[in-house]
């Protein structure tokens, strides 16, 4: 299963963040809504009982409530006096009823809440003794419908919310990973030839910014040891063809006046010479190919390069230099000729962006379970063969870019796999 990408997770963290904020938010404006609501409808109950208990006199020895109250304050609020008796207002329902009659008592300030109605019974004391006690009632459910709006309104504030910081998240994401992406295409687009190219992203900057300079500082670092590999390799091969194009004179001096017994001997050192140098002629390949400006050829300039027939895919460009791509297709044909009864041929195609350059011949190929084995070093099906062909025709062709596959038989194939320009 393929993991998420960056900005995938970047976007789903966000999402989760948003969404828990968002919870968090409307759980507690929901809680100190309802608190606050419960606040008021006491408050107002209480505020009515007051009110009604200051039209409460006693005139007589009689308890009377003033006539001149208000039908606001009338409203659910109900006054007893000392016998429980009702003075004012009236009692419609028989639940209502008792809940009121229950706190028409009542010697102290009380309050209780009954299927969604408060009430608050305060006693009225004149001259230091209680002479009548008012009860008030408030409805709960205007409150109640109120704070389930607000709860539809916080829901959709914050699924919208929600929506739009993952969206945000998700473009903030986008615009600075296009960036990262970009600078990952340039350096996939850049060859071990092109290692003086840099981001140079100046100074200052945000954080990309500073990925660029200290990319920039490494590929320094490659480069010098790179070239200082580049210049060891480039040494020791021309100290190493000096004394072989010795030994190959002296070898082909010594056959021409050798005896048979000798000649075979003189034929065993003469053939090991010519690989060494062919060998070394590889390794300069290479190390020109890095150093020099031609990071291009055509398959026709290849074709030509080993001596072959031309291709309808002459024009095709590819994105190496012509010198390690022959150097490496050359102990591919060697080795389709000594597998192969017949003579090797070549076989070009595109797959996509890439160009194809196979090498086949009719033997008996390679197993599946050796396509990768074949290219280990030292790693030979032939007495005679040293077994560098196929692991140094691979690491030129990977060098510049590209790769060497062998595919599984019958027949040998190996495909050499280049970018195409």
């Amino acid at each position: 299963m393929r993991p998420p990408s960056l900005r995938a997770r970047m976007a789903a963290t966000a999402l989760l963040v948003s969404t828990l904020t968002a919870a968090v938010l409307v759980v507690g404006l929901q809680v100190i809504l309802g608190r606050s609501n419960d606040a008021t409808a006491v408050s107002r109950a209480q505020s009515r009982a007051v009110a009604a208990g200051a039209t409460v006199e006693v005139s007589g020895g009689r308890v009377r409530v003033l006539e001149e109250r208000s039908a606001v304050l009338d409203q659910n609020v109900w006054t007893f006096d000392s016998r429980r008796k009702l003075l004012e207002g009236r009692l419609p329902q028989s639940a209502l009823a008792r809940t009121v009659g229950s706190l028409s008592g009542a010697t102290t300030a009380q309050q209780r809440t009954v299927d969604e109605v408060v009430y608050v019974a305060q006693p009225v004391t004149r001259a230091g003794r209680q002479v009548a006690t008012v009860v008030a009632a408030e409805d709960l459910e205007p409150y109640e419908k109120a704070e389930r709006h607000s709860l539809w309104l916080s829901v959709v504030l914050g699924l919208v919310t929600v929506v739009f910081a993952t969206a945000a998240a998700w473009v903030a994401a986008t615009r600075s990973l296009r960036r990262v992406q970009a600078m990952a295409d340039l350096a996939d687009d850049w060859r071990e030839h092109d290692v003086g190219r840099r981001f140079d992203p100046g100074e200052g900057g945000d954080e990309i910014a500073h990925l660029g300079r200290t990319l920039d500082q490494m590929l320094d670092r490659i480069v010098d040891s790179l070239s200082a590999e580049r210049r060891l390799t480039d040494e020791i091969a021309h100290e190493m063809r000096t004394p072989l194009a010795v030994v190959l004179a002296e070898a082909d001096l010594a056959r021409q006046h050798a005896t048979d017994a000798q000649r075979e001997g003189l034929d065993n050192i003469h053939a090991a010479a010519v690989r060494m140098r062919d060998s070394i002629d590889t390794m300069l390949s290479v190390a020109r190919a890095h150093s020099s400006g031609g990071d291009r050829t055509t398959i026709g300039q290849l074709m030509g390069a080993l001596d072959l027939p031309r291709t309808a895919y002459d024009e095709v460009v590819l994105a190496a230099p012509v010198a390690p791509l022959a150097a490496a297709v050359r102990p591919l044909l060697e080795n389709a000729g000594r597998h192969g009864a017949g003579e090797p041929r070549i076989e070009v195609g595109r797959d996509g962006r890439t160009v194809v350059i196979s090498v086949v011949d009719d033997g008996p190929g390679v197993a599946a379970e050796d396509l990768e084995r074949v290219f280990e070093p030292g790693h030979t099906t032939h007495g005679d063969g040293s077994g560098l062909g196929l692991s140094l025709a691979r690491r030129m062709v990977r060098a510049i870019g590209g790769d060497v596959v062998a595919r599984p038989g019958p027949g040998g194939r190996f495909e050499v796999r280049v970018p195409a320009r």
